[in-house]
Order: structure tokens, then C-alpha cells, then sequence
């Protein structure tokens, strides 16, 4: 009983497996072409209004963050961001900056240093200041940038 069924394992498992590949590739075959007879046409969405007005924001450029202003304090001098930073959107106009965070030279966050009611920042110790600035503009685009200032006593 043990040599058929070695015999019969020996003919039966490599003749599943052939078949189980056979199968596989007679069944890709076969559901391409299957799906290549049912391509139905779809409706052309690219020259409908709305997809201009997605393409020409998704196209507009990102508000760019610009220094106005001198990168050259001396400590204890009041820096006024509006003063010192400039958002300019795609057609030139001026755009408000918003200070997200302030860091130094360690990489140590020094927000306190900074009053979101006056818009100004004092520095009381020399150093490079990083500002994390960012600019939306009316269409809503949101710009995020880095710009450091050096704070020097001397």
C-alpha cells in the first residue's frame, strides 16, 4: 500500500501543479482579451470648465518669502516682522507673513522672544536666529520658508 501510494503521489502532485500553472496562464489570457471586448467609451472630462480652473490653480506657482528688510540686529533691538519679511504671491502683491516658530543656533525653539500681538521680536543674547515663516495667498496656497538673522552686540 505504501509503494502505490508513493507511486501514485510521484505521478499525481507534479500533474496538479502543471495543471494549476496551465490554469493560471490559459486564465490571464483569456480574462485580457475578455476585458479587451468590454472597454466601453468613458465621457472626456478635460475640456469641461471645471477641470481648467483645477488645472491653472494646481499650475500656480507657491508664494515666495522674502528678507526686506537688514539681517544684521544688535541685542535688545526690536525686530518688527512686517518690517523685515515680505510674502509676494504669483502676481506681485504683498502678502502677510506669519512667524510659525523661531530657533536658534542649537536648534532650541525661542518663540518666547517673539509677541504675536505687536508682530515683533526682541533678541537678548548674540546669535543666529531662524525664522519659520509662512505666506498664504488668495487662492490659499500656503508657503512655508526659513530665514536666518544674526543677533551681534558689538
Amino acid at each position: 500500500m505504501r509503494k502505490v501510494f508513493e507511486t501514485i503521489s510521484d505521478v499525481v502532485l507534479p500533474a496538479v501543479v502543471f495543471l494549476a500553472v496551465l490554469a493560471i496562464l490559459l486564465g490571464s489570457s483569456l480574462l485580457g482579451r475578455v476585458g479587451a471586448r468590454m472597454e466601453e467609451p468613458g465621457e472626456d472630462f478635460s475640456q469641461m470648465g471645471d477641470s481648467y480652473a483645477v488645472q491653472a490653480f494646481s499650475e500656480r506657482k507657491l508664494p515666495e518669502i522674502r528678507c526686506i528688510g537688514k539681517k544684521l540686529w544688535d541685542v535688545g533691538e526690536v525686530l518688527s516682522v512686517s518690517q523685515t519679511f515680505s510674502g509676494i504671491d504669483t502676481e506681485g502683491n504683498s502678502l502677510e507673513v506669519t512667524v510659525l516658530d523661531i530657533t536658534d543656533q542649537d536648534g532650541v525653539s525661542v518663540i518666547g522672544c517673539f509677541s504675536k500681538e505687536s508682530g515683533q521680536a526682541v533678541f537678548a543674547s548674540r546669535g543666529v536666529y531662524t525664522f519659520l515663516l509662512a505666506a498664504v495667498d488668495g487662492q490659499r496656497k500656503r508657503s512655508v520658508g526659513r530665514i536666518s538673522v544674526l543677533v551681534d552686540g558689538r
